[in-house]
């Protein structure tokens, strides 16, 4: 299918934004269970809560339940796997696989930017609800940016 108004767009970009919490889901808890620091452990456990919560949110504000994959969080997720089997465990593989996490955040928090303003003109909840997931993406990222100086002391 075609998207061809903004409409159909805000839909694509909140199937992409579900889908992304799927392959958080089925993916991170095992990114998360090759890190040693228990507050990096402990961030990405709560990464593994809020995609669970949000996954039904977007579901909700989406006026279609299909969805394609998404390939960014799924690529993404790929290499904190590779991280997680190629460094060695402790202060090496959790700043590893910090970085890619960032790189999740990041590209999460661009998507739900975009659904921000696609969103305006329509449901005032839905914007309050995307600012708030935005909100707790970046403050995710910046602990975990904090958490680098700590780790690479070590």
């Amino acid at each position: 299918m075609t998207t061809t108004n903004m409409d159909e767009l805000l839909v694509v970009a909140l199937q992409d934004l579900r889908e992304g919490r799927l392959v958080i889901l089925h993916r991170l808890p095992d990114v998360a269970a090759a890190v040693r620091d228990e507050a990096v452990r402990g961030a990405f456990d709560q990464l593994i809560a809020r995609a669970d919560d949000e996954k039904a949110q977007f579901a909700g504000m989406s006026s279609d339940p299909g969805g394609e994959p998404n390939l960014w969080a799924g690529g993404i997720l790929d290499d904190a796997c590779r991280d997680a089997s190629s460094n060695a465990a402790g202060p090496v593989r959790d700043v590893a696989l910090i970085g890619a996490i960032r790189k999740l955040l990041a590209s999460d928090i661009v998507s739900l930017e975009t659904a921000i303003v696609l969103s305006r003109s329509g449901n005032d909840n839905d914007v309050a609800a995307l600012e708030d997931m935005r909100q707790a993406g970046v403050e995710a990222n910046e602990f975990l940016g904090e958490q680098l100086p700590r780790l690479t002391r070590a």
